[in-house]
């Protein structure tokens, strides 16, 4: 580490202030040999201070130590909002798991949700787990969140988690951190007690949200790291929302896809089927409904972007309208059960550099054969994930054969949980919510004339 000291796990002050910080996020990067290079992201509006340095904290064991990162990239997002990013490289010696941890003060003084939030400092943490025997690298949320939106109006934004090492991810809502580290009481929306307005869904990362009322909100989201069942780490990010009426009454309209609103979905996401040493390409089409001069753009961010072999996105406006299209070639190593997440962006803005997006959560589920063959292995016909979960569990049945009539899922007690006739289509999704079943092991049987079982584990 550059220059480490003993310090009370305090959150201290430095020069930015977080009242006009919008958001944060902390991703770590295995180099090998116990060093990490620490990546820190915050979202600051254009009237806050941007220091070349900033200073983090490091803790294991009940010992805290400071650090400092390096600016290294400041860009305008649009909507007044700089994207700055600090990146440092720091040696772990023990075998442990450390918590990585920025603070600053304060929280704006007029968030809604937040009793005296100038009061609370604003935190945002990542574990990390040193083991030499292990590379692993921290999720990190590559698509960056929406700060305005409109009251009654439904908010669909999906912070898409990548993993470098292909883990198993889950994701959960979380109150934001405060003065030390404390997770914040939120007295309002967007998930007060009781009311469940606000929800992001443990399998995509994917938030809804209709607020009915204006105000700034502060929220989080958690991501949880496993691999062969073992929670490895965990990242957050931290961000404030405003729902405000006309505060971007330049805008002409709003951007929409066109090719994707009537695809058959389950929870609000579309699953593409992709082949090992096969070309994968799609196009996706959207706009604006009038003509204008302002700039469209479409992206797709996720899993895909950041493989060994890369997924490329090209798209092109004509007028009022925009078209991307999106080509993979996976190779055979990457075959898996869990698809890949990505999500696609369209975003439109104008002279003013103001900007409204549109977001549709794309999974991609890559077979090692063509289920058009119907010569599937048994383990490619039950696909379930996320193993373990805590929230949702997704069930693929390929059955283009009709050889499967129903699913069941028991207990270790033995006793059935759920139970669903299936409609003999060529490829099943099932999405069961697991969220008050209690933690332990379940098995799933599906009944038909070669019946399949698969086992997995559901965690609180």
């Amino acid at each position: 580490m550059k220059k480490s000291l003993l310090v009370a796990l305090l959150c201290i002050s430095f020069l930015v202030k977080a009242s006009h910080e919008k958001g944060g996020q902390i991703f770590s990067k295995d180099l090998g040999g116990s060093q990490f290079q620490v990546s820190i992201k915050l979202w600051v509006d254009s009237i806050g201070l941007i220091p070349s340095t900033l200073f983090y904290q490091v803790q294991s064991g009940g010992t805290t130590m400071n650090d400092t990162a390096d600016l290294i990239s400041n860009v305008s997002i649009g909507n007044s909002i700089q994207e700055v990013v600090y990146l440092d490289t720091i040696s772990l010696n023990a075998l442990a798991t450390y918590k990585i941890m920025y603070s600053q003060c304060c929280r704006n003084a007029a968030i809604t949700n937040v009793n005296n939030p100038s009061m609370q400092l604003f935190c945002i943490s990542t574990t990390v787990n040193n083991n030499p025997a292990i590379t692993n690298s921290t999720p990190e949320f590559v698509n960056s969140p929406d700060f305005f939106a409109s009251p009654n109006d439904t908010l669909i934004h999906n912070p898409m988690a990548v993993d470098p090492d292909g883990d198993s991810l889950v994701f959960h809502w979380m109150n934001p951190l405060g003065n030390n580290y404390i997770s914040i009481p939120l007295t309002v929306m967007p998930y007060p007690a009781g009311a469940m307005s606000f929800s992001v869904d443990s399998i995509t990362g994917q938030i809804n949200w209709i607020p009915s009322m204006t105000g700034k909100y502060i929220y989080a989201v958690k991501v949880e790291e496993y691999r062969n069942g073992v929670l490895l780490s965990t990242a957050m990010r931290d961000a404030q929302i405003d729902i405000c009426v006309g505060c971007k009454t330049a805008m002409s309209s709003e951007f929409q896809f066109y090719n994707v609103n009537t695809w058959p979905m389950q929870g609000n996401y579309y699953q593409f089927q992709a082949y090992a040493n096969t070309a994968f390409n799609f196009t996706f089409n959207g706009g604006v409904s009038s003509i204008n001069s302002n700039a469209l753009d479409m992206d797709l961010l996720g899993d895909a972007t950041y493989m060994a072999n890369p997924a490329t996105f090209t798209a092109t406006q004509t007028m009022s309208s925009i078209a991307g299209t999106w080509n993979w070639t996976p190779n055979a190593t990457q075959v898996r059960n869990r698809p890949y997440l990505n999500v696609l962006v369209g975003k439109e803005t104008n002279n003013l550099n103001q900007n409204r997006k549109k977001e549709k959560t794309i999974l991609v589920k890559v077979n090692a054969i063509p289920t058009t063959t119907g010569n599937v292995l048994n383990e490619q016909k039950l696909v379930t994930y996320p193993n373990p979960t805590n929230h949702e569990m997704m069930i693929e049945l390929y059955n283009a054969q009709a050889e499967y009539v129903s699913l069941d899922i028991y207990s270790s007690m033995g006793q059935r949980m759920y139970h669903q006739v299936l409609n003999q289509k060529a490829i099943e999704a099932v999405l069961i919510n697991t969220s008050v079943w209690s933690t332990g092991n379940y098995i799933i049987h599906v009944n038909g004339q070669q019946p399949l079982s698969r086992q997995f584990t559901v965690i609180h």
